[in-house]
């Protein structure tokens, strides 16, 4: 059919057979198919009746980029804090101490992840006697704001005293919308974090922290004198931002510019220009334009000065102020792989904490308040334990080489222990043998 997509209908169809499509096959009837008939041949030629949502999401957990990630970067590294931290193994979540080698100091993981709650969150299933019916507010309503850590050792991250009472808390919960707080941004994370590692510190001395973030726009935000070749100006001086300086990094084409101190700043101040730039990197772009219109070509690397600066390592691999923050204080930071929200335990603690919150009927929004701190204080630590092993199944899995339902179904044989066993494995190997 050559009607855009949503735009086939019953009727639209029924009146392409009668008047176009059976005429044009020489069929002739003694009268036309009605619109009952055309709806059901629809059916028989695959078209569905769908329920159409505001949103789509496109999984990109298997694209070249996010598996290069996964496998080169985010897995060794968890592997190698792993061999340092305290497991709770088996069904009985028995802890498990690291054997540490001189001078080595216990790593603790620290997962961290932000949810909303609203006013008119829902049950989607009901029991109902025949003939009842709930009738649902259109909008959500209000909503609260939350960003949280969660820890194997501790469950939530909190601090407590000598008698088990909660002192303090790396918890942040916020109330935005119109007359309300403002909307959670880079500044508020910051702080949290930076209240987070005061609280790590005095709940475990002498132990590092391994912050856990997944990669959203406010945990790469760059500091105000980031380097950003976009945003600079062919020539020197004017308007543009001044940038701190660097170094030009080793994988610079010209031998002799490698390690060298590169100022991007002339001495009376004023900010250079990227022609002068690419040139002390020892590039020759007097013939090259400054910046692509619209914008740069897919996978072009060197077809303007803009591009190519953007592409030289100094420039591609600055560290975020989330990450300067926690590594300037001593402790270690690293961001999951886009999409594997299975590999942070933190979703799967939200998820226990909107189930319960839905049970409970919440008149008001002071009530909603207090429903949603007692349901994220009512999870249990043991819980939150076997949300994080399931991460670290997971993790186990793709190491093996396993993705998609084949580790789904490896993490889902295991019974409480951090990692996918040989059995699992041998399992998959065969169920694989005899389909092939």
């Amino acid at each position: 059919m050559l009607q855009e997509v949503g735009q086939v209908t019953p009727q639209r169809f029924q009146h392409a057979l009668n008047e176009m499509i059976l005429p044009a096959l020489s069929i002739v009837l003694a009268r036309p198919l009605c619109e009952q008939t055309a709806r059901r041949w629809l059916l028989k030629l695959g078209w569905q009746q769908m329920r159409l949502r505001k949103g789509v999401y496109m999984d990109g957990h298997e694209r070249d980029d996010v598996k290069k990630y996964r496998r080169e970067v985010f897995l060794p590294a968890m592997a190698a804090f792993e061999r340092c931290m305290v497991h709770f193994e088996g069904p009985e979540l028995l802890c498990v101490d690291p054997q540490l080698a001189p001078g080595e100091r216990k790593v603790i993981a620290i997962f961290h992840d932000e949810c909303c709650f609203h006013r008119n969150d829902y049950r989607t299933h009901a029991y109902l006697l025949p003939g009842q019916q709930i009738l649902q507010r259109k909008g959500r309503g209000r909503i609260i704001h939350v960003s949280g850590f969660i820890n194997v050792e501790d469950g939530r991250f909190v601090l407590r005293d000598e008698s088990g009472n909660i002192v303090a808390e790396a918890r942040e919960i916020i109330y935005p919308g119109a007359n309300g707080d403002a909307w959670w941004n880079t500044e508020q994370l910051l702080k949290q974090v930076k209240r987070a590692i005061e609280i790590f510190e005095a709940a475990h001395p002498d132990c590092i922290a391994l912050f856990i973030f997944d990669q959203s726009s406010a945990h790469a935000s760059l500091p105000p004198d980031a380097l950003k070749a976009f945003e600079m100006n062919k020539s020197n001086g004017g308007k543009q931002r001044k940038q701190h300086d660097t170094v030009i990094p080793n994988t610079n084409p010209t031998v002799e510019h490698r390690g060298k101190p590169q100022k991007m700043c002339l001495p009376n101040g004023q900010p250079k220009g990227l022609q002068q730039v690419l040139e002390e990197h020892g590039f020759n772009v007097r013939k090259l334009q400054v910046k692509c219109s619209p914008i740069c070509p897919w996978e072009n690397e060197d077809c303007c000065m803009a591009r190519l600066l953007s592409k030289q390592d100094d420039f591609t691999n600055q560290p975020s102020m989330l990450e300067t923050l926690i590594k300037d204080a001593g402790h270690e930071c690293i961001f999951l792989p886009k999409f594997h929200c299975e590999l942070n335990p933190i979703e799967m603690y939200w998820g226990w904490c909107k189930y319960h919150y839905h049970e409970v009927k919440k008149s008001t929004f002071e009530e909603m308040k207090q429903c949603a701190v007692q349901q994220l204080d009512a999870c249990p630590t043991e819980v939150i334990r076997r949300f994080i092993n399931r991460s670290w199944q997971f993790m186990s899995a793709y190491r093996m080489g396993l993705t998609g339902k084949a580790a789904e179904w490896a993490v889902k044989k295991q019974k409480g222990h951090r990692q996918v066993s040989r059995s699992a494995m041998m399992s998959i190997e065969a169920v694989l043998d005899t389909a092939s």
